[in-house]
């Protein structure tokens, strides 16, 4: 991977990436913008707080991997907002209804639609950012009450999701809801060992995904064509059919450690389901049989499917059709935009943010996140660590190793803004294009702070002298 793989972020790109934005960064407790509907199944938080995570991830990765700053913070508080007694505290309801047992902490038995979701989460984090501070112990604290807490850190979170999937050895999938068993959170889940075993040196994914493979392959998991089936009462007993977007997520989420079976299920989702000529788009099948999962939306639901088959298309090497399939959300919903932020009216909060996930995505990006293809230079050199939100919009942030180039666009109107750049060489001479000085000196911590007049498109490069 080159420093040209990096592109540059439209100003359409960054306005659909403050919706994200502002989710995230409000104050912890606040939850303002996101849908409130039930807790238990699609339309619930956890899952907007993931995509939000997985979208803004995926922004820093292919458009400003030398950018942490607000982008950081912004996956920091979504990783924080799922610690939330109001996010996992429906947990010990349906345990209590569906295991007979009064279960208060949502990760240490079953509920793989917690715990592996939010185990990529911490994921990504981590690789992007190189960043600790999830693993230290009890840094994940899931507060009951004033007398109950459950301590959980990223280790402790991938050794729960292990023992889960170890724990029938006649299914190495576990539970969502009590009993029912969804192929694609435990997608999440295999993918969140991977991710640890990678970052932490440790070898908690074993046989895991072989076990898994050959259970999708002998087990019934998936049909003759390569479709899977979404779910089952137990190992079993199937409770639903193929589903388009189900089986574009699993393309998506797969192609990190079985590219050949999501090759071949997106073959066939793409040769049965995707008319695209290159210019026009159609989606066979009947639209109004897509719901939008996040708010239930039975009319024009299918908003949902679409971001869902675009993240698979880009993933599969198939820009154009992706970018048709993002377009075309466009060309079906109102655009709605307050404050320089961007979203559509009509699909669910986990649409939009998703749609932020497959705007941003590329070809095989989400297999390379998470078996960590990140340039060495990327992990060491300089990074914009600090700007303020919104005057200051990253459009693009890269270093080769030792200089850093940045694309900057306001956000709040033209201003004098202040950039605070880290992991420059300690005390060492810095030549500055597009700012308002010429040169700067890193401190003994490699460390420097300098301003830019910011009132259109600037491209600022930190050079050494």
């Amino acid at each position: 991977m080159t420093i040209s793989a990096v592109t540059e972020s439209t100003p359409e790109d960054l306005a659909f990436q403050r919706f994200v934005l502002d989710l995230a960064l409000q104050p912890l407790d606040r939850f303002d913008g996101f849908d409130r509907i039930e807790q238990i199944a699609a339309s619930a938080l956890r899952y907007q707080l993931n995509f939000i995570g997985y979208g803004l991830a995926m922004a820093q990765y292919t458009r400003t991997p030398a950018f942490t700053g607000y982008l950081a913070e912004a996956q920091r508080n979504a990783i924080r907002k799922m610690c939330d007694k109001r996010v996992w505290g429906y947990w010990a309801l349906e345990s209590l209804i569906g295991y007979g047992r009064y279960e208060t902490d949502p990760i240490r038995h079953a509920n793989v639609m917690y715990s592996g979701y939010f185990g990529v989460m911490l994921g990504l984090y981590e690789t992007l950012n190189r960043d600790g501070v999830f693993d230290r112990p009890g840094s994940l604290r899931l507060r009951w009450n004033e007398t109950r807490a459950h301590d959980y850190d990223f280790a402790r979170l991938a050794g729960a999701v292990q023992r889960n999937m170890l724990a029938n050895p006649k299914c190495a999938q576990y539970p969502c809801e009590p009993h029912l068993i969804y192929p694609i959170c435990n997608v999440f889940a295999f993918n969140t060992l991977v991710l640890h075993d990678r970052l932490h040196g440790t070898a908690l994914t074993g046989d895991l995904v072989e076990r898994i493979r050959d259970s999708y392959l002998t087990e019934g998991w998936r049909t003759r064509s390569g479709r899977f089936i979404p779910g089952r009462l137990g190992p079993s007993l199937t409770i639903s059919r193929p589903v388009l977007g189900y089986d574009a997520g699993m393309v998506a989420w797969l192609n990190a450690t079985m590219p050949d079976l999501a090759r071949d299920t997106w073959t066939t989702i793409r040769d049965r389901y995707v008319d695209f000529d290159g210019t026009t788009l159609r989606l066979r099948g009947n639209a109004r049989a897509r719901v939008d999962l996040g708010n239930y939306n039975v009319v024009n639901g299918d908003g949902m499917t679409r971001t869902f088959l675009a993240t698979a298309a880009a993933e599969m090497g198939e820009p154009e059709l992706a970018a048709a399939l993002v377009r075309s959300l466009g060309e079906q919903h109102l655009t709605l935009e307050s404050a320089g932020a961007r979203r559509f009216q009509g699909p669910s909060t986990v649409t939009n943010a998703h749609h932020v996930l497959a705007r941003f995505t590329r070809a095989d990006a989400l297999r390379e996140l998470i078996t960590g293809a990140i340039p060495e230079a990327w992990r060491t050199g300089p990074v914009l660590a600090d700007a303020a939100y919104p005057d200051v919009l990253v459009a693009r942030a890269v270093t080769d190793g030792s200089a850093l180039e940045l694309v900057l666009r306001p956000g709040a109107g033209p201003k004098r803004v202040r950039l605070a750049v880290h992991r420059l060489a300690p005390g060492r001479e810095y030549r500055l294009t597009g700012a308002v000085e010429q040169a700067l000196t890193a401190d003994a911590e490699g460390r420097a702070v300098f301003e830019v007049e910011l009132d259109d498109r600037r491209a600022v490069a930190v050079v050494p002298g």
